[in-house]
């Protein structure tokens, strides 16, 4: 078709753009339709094979047919499969990625506590909150944070042997106090 020349077939001599451009709209989308109607069961199979359930498969087909349509009227003739199948491929690459990300975990899951850790954790933390800032700091940084004394005292500033120190003094504390029996009663004297 030469410039300025229009197919008598499509437009009237003397549409105006608006008309070209609702007969164009038009044009497109019988032809989305008939694309949907003669591909829709190779694209479900397809679907299916990379989701591996229908249910799946057939929300992936209805994803990918509603961006295929927006870029309908862009995509060029005779590259319409390819442009599904490429959109199929990578809606669906994009969701197992996100199943991943939120799947799998490094970490191993926790064991169950019983009622004795549940209670020795709490009393460590009330003890953990009666030390000096300092040596409960360090305490918490080297063993519920995994830190080394060198990562310590380069993350407080404070020269190792100040670390070494208050961990050693801070562990004592811990321990005399987790020795001590346990008040009980009124004034807890034997």
């Amino acid at each position: 078709m030469s410039k300025g020349v229009y197919d008598t077939d499509t437009y009237a001599i003397g549409t105006s753009d608006r008309n070209r451009q609702e007969l164009m709209r038009r044009r497109d989308e019988a032809a989305f339709r008939t694309f949907v109607e003669e591909r829709q069961t190779m694209l479900r199979r397809r679907a299916y094979l990379l989701c591996g359930n229908w249910a799946d498969g057939d929300e992936l087909v209805q994803e990918a047919l509603a961006r295929v349509y927006v870029a309908w009227p862009r995509i060029a003739t005779g590259a319409e499969t390819a442009y599904t199948r490429r959109t199929m491929m990578n809606l669906y690459l994009n969701d197992q990625r996100k199943r991943r990300r939120e799947v799998l975990t490094d970490e191993a899951p926790e064991p169950p506590t019983t009622d004795h850790d549940r209670e020795l954790a709490l009393t460590l933390t009330d003890l953990l909150h009666d030390l000096p800032e300092k040596q409960r700091a360090v305490l918490v940084l080297r063993f519920w944070e995994d830190l080394t004394v060198p990562q310590i005292a380069e993350c407080t500033g404070v020269a190792e042997g100040t670390i070494k120190s208050h961990i050693s003094r801070g562990l004592a504390a811990l321990r005399g106090r987790l020795a001590e029996p346990p008040l009980t009663g009124a004034g807890a004297l034997p």
